[in-house]
């Protein structure tokens, strides 16, 4: 039984197929004048037979070739327009779901970092590829091969039970096709997708796989799972062109045999000559649309998988809801008993309540794997709460949308992760209409304005993937130019100078300062003393349990109090609270 969730999400996609209706429409009128017109061929050879040589009439025959010339250029009209009809369906399906696709291909990613799958897309550029692929028009001409049955029954009664026995045979031949094939091709599939992750893994990865020795073993395990898709898709493929064959040869079997019940019906006297040349093109018109049908099983069978995974993954993932708009944040941040960890997994942070007030800096201090990582994933929204609350400006950040919400917050993970494209574009979120003033008051809030100058091609130079063509502190202070884009009032750093070197600290510190100074909250996860010398509130995670949490003098004379004093010592102007 489907679920009231299931049903929505199946109506999802036929309401972005009903969209195309009016195009479904006139491809099936096209479809209808094809299979009309494809009775030409047999009714030129009918009359040609019986009535042209019998009458020896040559002003017939060039009539008769004349029209027959005229309707197959129809034909082709009808038919290039039916194509051309499919692929604007393709275009308008893939077009109403492609942000959908997008959307539920982060949040599986969001869902599951170790797993992260552009599956959505795939599945929809596959819908698209079938859905303007020629097996649609054998899927529309099906409909319509009663209508050459029916003129077969007409010539005679034989002809016709001999039609419905071969397309009876075609079906079944089909129904074993898909009984033998389908657990294969799934499982082809499944071992396609393994390799191309593994060869992404491995071309990513090139370089360290080169420092390490580990380019053979990594090769190996991309050629092992590479090797059991090809042999399973060796073996399904075997099968579907065993199946091919035989309804190929059956086809050509039923139209010869259709030709030697005619000579018999016309030795009898009970058919003419042209009318068993006649049945012989229309038994294979009768059937050529199961035939196609058959010979594209694969396609067919990988469509419906297709459809069935971009359906679930709609159903997991529903679309979001329309949210009221509201004002822009402040920065105040407040946690309420939360409890958080990787999505699907075991809770990290356990029972963490606090409270900042716009333009407070925190700090936040403890052990590798303590959780303080987590927390920042889980203030930013990446990560849901397992349960309690952490809000906004009083706003549960689970009820705000992150297209509004994350232009609004400035973060900086342990690793940059830059996007191909432009230093300009990083910077700018890749937002078209970002101005060149904001570009710039970012990079140089982040004192890194200089730097970028240097570069090849200034703000306009490629980074690469990953940001491949910078050094890591680059990468870094890059990044720290795109969490500051906008004016943030809520910033969130990890570990921001964990790749700087002198002058980049010291663009770190102003930039925290500038921050600070114009009321904006910011929370840095650091090891070195040096990233919270503005902090005025210091956190202490240990286990993802808060451990300390007060005024910065406070806690780092009672956990570092060798700490506290460099930090007295380099902060700047004075050492209060702030």
């Amino acid at each position: 039984m489907k679920t009231p969730s299931s049903q929505k999400q199946t109506e999802e996609l036929k309401t972005a197929l009903r969209a195309s209706r009016g195009v479904f429409l006139h491809a099936g009128g096209f479809s209808l004048f094809v299979s009309l017109l494809m009775l030409t061929g047999p009714l030129y050879m009918l009359q040609v037979y019986d009535r042209v040589l019998s009458s020896q009439s040559v002003p017939t025959l060039v009539a008769l070739t004349l029209l027959v010339l005229i309707l197959y250029g129809t034909l082709a009209v009808l038919e290039w327009a039916r194509a051309g009809l499919f692929s604007v369906i393709a275009s308008r399906f893939e077009g109403d779901l492609g942000e959908r696709a997008a959307t539920a291909s982060m949040a599986l990613s969001l869902a599951d970092p170790g797993k992260a799958t552009d599956r959505p897309l795939r599945d929809l550029r596959a819908l698209r590829r079938f859905i303007g692929s020629p097996v649609l028009g054998a899927l529309f001409d099906a409909p319509f091969s009663p209508l050459f049955l029916l003129v077969l029954f007409m010539l005679h009664p034989l002809f016709g039970w001999w039609a419905v026995f071969g397309a009876v045979v075609l079906v079944v031949l089909a129904l074993l096709n898909e009984r033998s094939s389908a657990r294969l091709t799934r499982e082809s599939e499944e071992f396609e997708r393994l390799s191309a992750l593994r060869s992404a893994e491995m071309t990513r990865n090139a370089e360290v796989l080169k420092a390490l020795g580990m380019g053979a073993a990594i090769r190996r395990r991309w050629q092992a799972a590479f090797d059991s898709g090809d042999s399973t898709f060796a073996r399904s493929g075997r099968i579907l062109s065993g199946y091919s064959s035989v309804t190929k040869a059956f086809r050509l079997f039923l139209q010869s045999a259709i030709l030697g019940l005619g000579a018999w019906l016309a030795i009898k006297g009970e058919a003419s000559p042209g009318a068993m040349i006649a049945a012989s093109i229309l038994m294979g018109r009768a059937i050529a649309p199961l035939e196609q049908i058959v010979g594209q099983w694969r396609a067919i069978a990988s469509a419906r998988d297709n459809w069935a995974s971009f359906k679930a993954v709609l159903t997991k993932i529903p679309a979001p809801a329309s949210a009221m708009p509201l004002p822009p944040i402040r920065g105040a941040v407040s946690a309420e008993n939360i409890y958080a960890g990787p999505p699907g997994g075991e809770p990290v942070l356990r029972g963490l309540t606090f409270e900042l007030a716009p333009g407070e800096v925190l700090g936040i201090l403890g052990p590798s794997a303590a959780g303080k990582s987590s927390l920042a994933r889980v203030l930013t929204g990446a990560w849901p709460v397992a349960s309690g609350h952490v809000r906004l400006d009083s706003a549960d950040i689970s009820q705000l949308s992150s297209d509004t919400l994350g232009p609004q917050i400035g973060y900086l993970p342990q690793q940059a992760d830059l996007l191909s494209g432009t230093v300009r574009d990083n910077i700018a979120r890749f937002q078209d209409e970002a101005s060149p003033e904001a570009i710039i008051s970012a990079a140089q809030a982040a004192g890194c304005h200089d730097m970028i100058l240097r570069l090849p091609k200034g703000y306009d130079t490629e980074i690469g993937l990953g940001g491949a063509y910078l050094s890591a502190g680059q990468r870094q202070r890059i990044g720290l130019a795109r969490a500051l884009f906008g004016n943030p009032n809520l910033i969130i750093l990890d570990e921001p100078n964990s790749n700087l070197d002198g002058p980049g600290e010291q663009a770190l510190q102003s930039a925290i300062a500038a921050a600070k100074a114009r009321g904006a909250t910011v929370i840095i996860i650091a090891h070195r003393p040096n990233a919270i010398v503005h902090c005025t509130k210091l956190m202490v995670i240990d286990e993802g349990r808060i451990r300390e949490f007060g005024p910065a003098e406070d806690v780092l004379a009672k956990v570092m109090p060798r700490q506290a004093s460099v930090v007295r010592h380099i902060r700047p102007g004075d050492s209060s609270n702030g």
